[in-house]
């Protein structure tokens, strides 16, 4: 669900700050670079909300999520829950 490119990732910790749900935790070991990339410790936590990839600086960080996923049962909802159709 969460990627994280080794070869992007500078290490800056940015996502690791701003996850309001503590789904991130700093490698004890350093990669090729010398850097202590940050890594997935509770990927059941995420709710998927996008705001580590997002606010990373390097674009490292992927988060997959349904392109649809504000569209259940086949059905057409408006991305905003407060509009409605008529």
């Amino acid at each position: 669900m969460i990627y994280i490119d080794e070869d992007y990732c500078k290490g800056c910790h940015i996502c690791l700050y701003m996850c309001y749900k503590n789904v991130y935790a700093i490698s004890k070991e350093a990669n090729k670079k010398g850097v202590q990339l940050p890594y997935v410790n509770f990927e059941d936590r995420c709710t998927k909300c996008g705001v580590c990839e997002i606010v990373c600086p390097d674009q490292a960080i992927t988060v997959d999520i349904d392109p649809n996923w504000w569209i259940e049962n086949n059905e057409y909802e408006n991305f905003n829950p407060n509009m409605t159709m008529q």
